[in-house]
């Protein structure tokens, strides 16, 4: 098995709450897709990709990271401020991105905004459900009702999906996807409610201004590296959409729903136990954890190998029956991403060690991935590439920033931990948490 021998220890219930509430939602939402790809066409799909993805590029670091500090205070009323300066972080950010939006969305994104009536409006709201989401989630997480934060993913994926489905039937308009989506985290935010009652019912703590400036790391360093990291990943459907229109990033972004489901059902669960694998390691002071970075990646290697090879022969032909006639291009197009997504699925866990070990070359991998792929977009738009294309050479500059982000974290684990390290407490991002 791909776990092998990583442990998790005692927080292994806590993970496992986490991890099978998330694969429920996932599943629904494959499970969802062939029905909402025959009732939606590429061009609805795309518009309402598009959207998502503006708005998935900005909505984790929309609360300015502070979501991730309310773990750490020992009062629960600091912890209780923390969450209004969250939120507050998260109102103020949603509102100034959906301006934004209001003036560049059609100069940028014209197949979006002409597809979608207000889509700034839509972009604006669904940040802010993202940061308050995030926030609510710390809170609970703080509180350990891991439960709820598991199963509020397949409520919210259940909410989601049948609110698509039924204004689908009504008529398969972007608008449809969007308010089925906003519908589901509404339904997310009502499966986090109870956890807030400690917090609510302390007093007192410390200023919003003090803890902002107790915790100055959140929005100075922790905010950047989340939003090029957020960027990273959603900005090939974005420029697609601005490139080619609305129906190749329909087509984009099925086929990323598909091909990246591996990933997303296998990967939150290596990320948690190898995370919590090398952080125990540092703390018993045992040295260079090179041979289990090695282990995992060759452990994990044996479901990514042959999940590429699948990807690249079956999806041409496989995605356009599952999904449907009018989806044959996102079968070419999964296979311009095979690699890149078989790669992170071996990746992205072990890059837990960048965390765990407080390296800050995380954000200079991050910006260079952002680099690479903007680099990479140009020369495919210079050359006149066609849609196809242009997905293998953008999702091939990924590949080479993976590559990258392995390397450097075989350097940091083959490093031998200072005595002076093994005393200091973990940040708050090595805890076994969503």
């Amino acid at each position: 098995m791909v776990l092998g021998r990583l442990r998790l220890g005692a927080a292994s219930r806590g993970v496992l709450a986490i991890t099978s509430g998330t694969l429920v939602g996932q599943i629904i939402v494959a499970v969802a897709t062939p029905f909402l790809s025959r009732m939606y066409p590429p061009e609805a799909f795309g518009a309402f990709s598009t959207v998502l993805a503006v708005a998935s590029a900005i909505g984790p670091a929309t609360a300015l990271k502070f979501d991730s500090a309310i773990l750490l205070p020992k009062k629960e009323a600091d912890a209780r401020n923390l969450l209004g300066l969250a939120i507050l972080s998260t109102t103020v950010v949603a509102v100034l991105s959906g301006i934004v939006m209001a003036f560049l969305g059609p100069v940028l994104l014209p197949g979006m905004t002409d597809a979608i009536p207000f889509a700034a409006l839509w972009i604006g709201a669904l940040i802010l459900t993202t940061g308050l989401f995030t926030s609510l989630v710390q809170a609970a997480l703080r509180s350990k009702s891991y439960g709820l934060v598991g199963w509020r993913s397949a409520i919210q994926s259940i909410g989601t999906t049948v609110a698509q489905l039924s204004f689908g039937l009504l008529g398969p308009s972007p608008s449809g996807l969007l308010g089925g989506a906003l519908l589901g985290r509404l339904l997310g935010f009502g499966a986090l409610a109870r956890s807030l009652r400690p917090l609510l019912a302390a007093r007192g703590g410390a200023s919003m201004r003090q803890l902002a400036h107790t915790y100055w790391r959140s929005p100075v360093v922790l905010a950047p590296s989340s939003l090029l990291n957020a960027l990273g990943s959603q900005l090939p459907l974005i420029l697609l959409s601005a490139w080619f229109g609305a129906g190749a990033a329909g087509q984009l972004g099925m086929a990323q729903r598909l091909v990246f489901l591996p990933a997303a059902l296998i990967g939150a669960a290596l990320a948690q136990v190898f995370g919590a694998e090398i952080a125990q390691r540092l703390r018993d002071g045992a040295g260079s954890s090179r041979a289990l970075y090695l282990r995992a990646t060759w452990r994990i290697s044996a479901v990514a190998v042959p999940m590429c090879t699948l990807i690249l022969v079956l999806s041409p032909w496989a995605l356009p029956w599952i999904l449907g006639a009018d989806w044959e291009a996102s079968g070419y197009l999964a296979q311009g991403m095979a690699i890149s997504a078989s790669v992170s699925l071996i990746v992205s866990p072990l890059s837990q060690v960048y965390t765990v070990h407080q390296s800050v070359a995380s954000l200079a991998i991050d910006a260079s991935r952002v680099a690479l792929i903007l680099g990479a977009g140009a020369i495919a738009l210079a050359l006149g590439l066609g849609v196809v294309e242009t997905v293998w050479v953008i999702y091939g500059a990924q590949v080479v920033n993976y590559i990258a982000t392995w390397l450097y974290g075989l350097r940091i684990v083959s490093r031998k931990v200072s005595h002076a390290s093994r005393d200091q407490d973990l940040p708050e991002q090595e805890l076994p948490l969503a």
